[in-house]
Order: structure tokens, then C-alpha cells, then sequence
């Protein structure tokens, strides 16, 4: 009787190593890779909450984007356990009906999980910087309400931007248990798969997701060139350009939607 109780306890502890070995495998195979999302900005709806602009303004800037109201880019977010990188799939684009290209300005968000630091190559307001600092993310208020994004059961969290006054929703994932997701967000527990932007204004969708079980991520360059800040300071830039342009009632243009 004793022998035949320490086999079925020995049986347990195997399963048990079976399963959590299981699971560490699991954790890692998904704890990197690469995800391209699809953004899309509605230039219209953007326009509307500009509340400095007159009616018509809002109408002259409706008539000009009418044939074209959804402009679309694909971002790319390459991640692994310590670090993740994000930027344009391609620095050169073209409209879709092939009638025009151009180059979109330098926009790299590298993020250390492991040092707690964040490193950024900017050109926005005309002007080109390297972003120090340390990791910095949004208050968060995680909500009771689910929803599936590209085959993964995502949670929902929302939060508010003061700079640039937006309303957020984001979707995330612990399936993908990397604190990430596109552009600066992040600091939620999974990856954030889906972002929505004062009401479809502005959303980020994922188009492909590749997993592996290691990721390199893409070189920074050996030279950074630009004026070296942390976020606070952007952040501030950014506030005193809103503040001149609505002053002017003018559109903020330069700052990235």
C-alpha cells in the first residue's frame, strides 16, 4: 500500500513538472516577436474636436479630405522579454493611388524593461531630438469588459491624455505578457493589441503578429543626432505649440496625431 501511494504521489510531482514546464515554455514562445499594426487617422473626425476652429474652418478642412478621409500607415513593434522597438515599416511612403510619395519624419520608441528606461529618436515641431528617460506610462483604469482582437482575448483599460487632451481605450492581452504595445503605451499587464483614439479618431489595429521564441530587435544608429530631452520636456514643447495655435485658431499641424 505504502509503495503504491509513493507511486502516485511521484506520478504527481511529474505531472506537475510536465505542466509547469509547459507553461514556461508557453510564457517564452510568446514573450517575443514582431507586430505590425495598421493606423488609421480620420482627419475629419480629428478636426471636429478642435473647438478654437470656426464652423467654417471645420468645413473648408471636410471638403479638403472627403475623397480621402481615412489616411492609413503601418507601424511595426519588434519585442522580446528585456526590450521592444517601434517605428514605421517604411520610411518612404506612397498614396495609394500611386500619385504622390514622401518621407515620413524620424520616429524610433526603443523601451529597456530591464533598466526601467526609455530611448526615442524624434523629429516633430521642426525639430529633431534624442528622448532620455526613465519608463513612463499613463494611469490606467482597467474595466470590467472583453473582447477578441486577431484571436487574442483582450481586456479593456482607458485612460486620458492631457497634452494632447484625448480620450484612450486601449485592448490588451496577458496572452502576450510583454507591458507594450504601440507608439508610447504600455504599463499594462499583457500587450496592448488594439488602440482607439477619441472615438475612432485615431485607431491602431494589429495586421500580423508573429511569435517566436527569441527576437532580435533592430539597431539604433551609433550616432543619435538631435537636441537630447527627457518626456517632460517634449511634453511641455508640445503644450506651448498647441497653446500658440489655438491662439492663432489654427490647426496644430506639426505635432504627430
Amino acid at each position: 500500500m505504502g509503495k503504491l501511494n509513493n507511486n502516485n504521489q511521484m506520478r504527481k510531482i511529474i505531472i506537475a513538472i510536465l505542466f509547469l514546464g509547459f507553461i514556461q515554455a508557453t510564457f517564452a514562445q510568446n514573450s517575443a516577436g514582431k507586430i505590425t499594426f495598421e493606423k488609421k487617422r480620420d482627419w475629419v473626425k480629428i478636426q471636429s474636436k478642435a473647438t478654437y476652429l470656426s464652423k467654417e474652418q471645420k468645413d473648408r478642412m471636410a471638403q479638403t479630405w472627403k475623397n480621402e478621409t481615412e489616411y492609413k500607415q503601418k507601424m511595426v513593434l519588434t519585442f522580446n522579454e528585456k526590450q521592444s522597438h517601434y517605428t514605421f515599416e517604411n520610411q518612404e511612403e506612397q498614396s495609394e493611388d500611386g500619385t504622390y510619395s514622401w518621407r515620413n519624419d524620424l520616429m524610433v520608441i526603443t523601451r529597456d524593461f530591464e533598466n526601467g528606461k526609455i530611448l526615442e529618436l524624434y523629429e516633430t515641431l521642426g525639430k529633431s531630438y534624442v528622448v532620455e528617460d526613465s519608463l513612463k506610462f499613463s494611469k490606467w483604469k482597467i474595466l470590467n469588459e472583453i473582447k477578441e482582437v486577431s484571436g487574442y482575448i483582450c481586456m479593456k483599460a482607458s485612460t486620458y491624455d492631457p497634452v494632447k487632451r484625448q480620450n484612450i481605450v486601449a485592448w490588451f492581452t496577458t496572452d502576450i505578457p510583454v507591458s507594450a504595445g504601440p507608439e508610447r503605451f504600455g504599463g499594462l499587464p499583457g500587450m496592448i493589441l488594439e488602440i482607439n483614439i477619441d472615438d475612432d479618431a485615431i485607431v491602431y489595429t494589429p495586421s500580423i503578429i508573429t511569435l517566436a521564441a527569441t527576437q532580435e530587435l533592430p539597431k539604433l544608429p551609433k550616432k543619435l543626432k538631435g537636441k537630447k530631452v527627457d518626456i517632460d520636456f517634449l511634453n511641455k514643447e508640445t503644450e506651448e505649440y498647441i497653446k500658440q495655435q489655438e491662439a492663432m485658431h489654427n490647426f496644430p499641424w506639426a505635432i504627430r496625431y
